[in-house]
């Protein structure tokens, strides 16, 4: 009997980074229950993307294209600010090509009830502009979160300014789900922007006993998807 064949891989476009990628984290092929291809971007750092300052958006599309022609049935991202990119842009119209968690705020929105509300958790709230704010359908008012950006998830993933230590990054995001629960008792569900948060999921879950929707289940359910059409 033959043994069964691998699924195609699912390509993940991947920013300049040089942090640790603890299981959990979508930039570790570990953290996958099928094969990944993962393809860094060059001089696309961290801090520059999410502030917006990177603008060659066409470095993007080449490899996301680059993914695709290497066999990737469908393609994300590790940075959740890949939706600032025009969804005119060709390559982006694809189905199989979704680059940000924040691209599914407005459907996850829609199946809560009309009392509960999605709340985003991201790296850096003040980057939500409104770029982003257009691409996903984000109000104005939309509840979004983040841990402080002088703490120390932040500094390791933004500045590269020290190791990741994963307990105190989770005690970190931890402490801003809850805070954000308390100003905000309408919150029925979690969004992670950032592909780095899912190593944090269970213990926010534990938390404050509301789901989250994060860059691992995002990846699962469009390659879930692709597969599907083939």
């Amino acid at each position: 009997m033959n043994a069964p064949l691998d699924p195609p891989p699912l390509g993940i476009v991947m920013l300049d980074t040089s942090f640790e990628r603890p299981l959990g984290d979508a930039g570790n092929p570990a953290s996958w229950p099928f094969p990944v291809k993962i393809e860094r971007v060059l001089r696309a750092y961290a801090n520059e993307v999410v502030t917006g300052r990177f603008k060659d958006y066409q470095v993007f599309v080449k490899t996301i294209n680059s993914l695709r022609a290497s066999g990737c049935i469908c393609v994300i991202s590790t940075c959740g600010f890949l939706a600032r990119l025009p969804q005119s842009i060709e390559g982006l119209r694809d189905e199989g090509v979704v680059l940000s968690t924040l691209l599914r705020y407005r459907a996850l929105g829609q199946r809560l009830g009309e009392d509960r509300r999605v709340g985003i958790v991201t790296i850096d709230r003040r980057s939500i502009d409104e770029e982003i704010r257009n691409n996903c359908g984000i109000e104005a008012d939309a509840i979004v979160v983040s841990p402080s950006r002088d703490g120390h998830f932040c500094r390791a993933i933004l500045d590269a300014a020290h190791p990741l230590d994963t307990a105190q990054a989770e005690q970190e995001m931890v402490a801003t789900a809850l805070a954000a629960q308390r100003d905000y008792p309408q919150i029925g569900h979690w969004l992670f922007e950032c592909a780095n948060m899912p190593p944090y999921r269970a213990a926010v879950v534990r938390a404050t006993g509301l789901p989250v929707y994060d860059t691992l289940q995002l990846g699962i359910e469009v390659h879930a998807n692709a597969l599907s059409k083939r």
